[in-house]
């Protein structure tokens, strides 16, 4: 009819640019399969992106970098027990040398400082292979999160950390050294510090420092969980073993 002739004409007309050919079933399912796939990657992408090493590579990366650093801060106590015996000028404070206070506000208020140092040293030794595979992330990210009604304000922070924390964790330390140094004093020996109580303790540092690394320098919020909840373990075990010697040393 009138339709067919008008059809008929138009049937061998190539479009400009060639021939346009109709999408294969099979191809239409791989592109809705491969987007939803990217939904999926996406959704399981930390908020922020900002860490690309797979989870086995980025906690063995924390961990070589908490005992290494546990190691120094441990090398700090020693080193300044050590000297505050062998160099007996120094002034005493409050039953301690004053190169020990040193030693514990270093550990206690600079040990990120420290994580620094060692995490600078061994990513030269080893070419950065333990450094992190990160790539920028949102500057905005952390203020930008929905967080809890209780959540305190972010002025709190520095003050509960300069003021409350740092100080109490300071006080108990040197309970320690402290007994440590009257028990050798009753025996008429050289002072022999608790190592493994002091390790316990230097390792929840380590892993604070860790943790701020994770959660705010790498925006990773699910590995953050992970460093965080090993840092509380060992907070509680070192709180714990300070008890045993001092309990007011463990109530800080």
């Amino acid at each position: 009819g009138v339709s067919a002739s008008v059809e008929k004409p138009f049937r061998n007309v190539v479009p400009i640019g060639g021939p346009v050919e109709r999408p294969s079933f099979l191809v239409v399912r791989k592109a809705a399969t491969t987007g939803f796939e990217a939904s999926v990657n996406s959704a399981l992408m930390t908020r922020g992106g900002a860490c690309g090493d797979s989870n086995p590579a980025l906690f063995l990366k924390i961990a070589i970098n908490a005992i290494l650093e546990t190691g120094a801060m441990l090398g700090v106590l020693v080193g300044t027990q050590k000297l505050a015996e062998k160099v007996q000028i120094f002034s005493t404070l409050a039953g301690l040398p004053l190169i020990q206070w040193l030693g514990l506000f270093v550990i206690i208020f600079a040990s990120s400082l420290i994580g620094s140092i060692v995490e600078g040293g061994i990513s030269v030794a080893s070419n950065q292979v333990l450094d992190p595979n990160v790539v920028p992330g949102d500057p905005q990210w952390y203020s930008n999160l929905i967080k809890p009604s209780w959540n305190p304000p972010g002025w709190l922070f520095p003050i509960m950390w300069l003021i409350v924390s740092k100080p109490t964790q300071m006080i108990a330390v040197s309970q320690i050294l402290k007994k440590a140094t009257s028990a050798a004093s009753d025996m008429d020996t050289t002072t022999k510090l608790p190592l493994p109580i002091l390790a316990l303790y230097c390792a929840h540092l380590s892993l604070g420092d860790a943790w701020n690394k994770v959660f705010f320098g790498l925006q990773c919020i699910g590995r953050g969980v992970v460093v965080i909840t090993a840092f509380f373990g060992l907070l509680l075990a070192s709180a714990y073993a300070f008890y045993q010697i001092d309990p007011s040393a463990g109530l800080f």
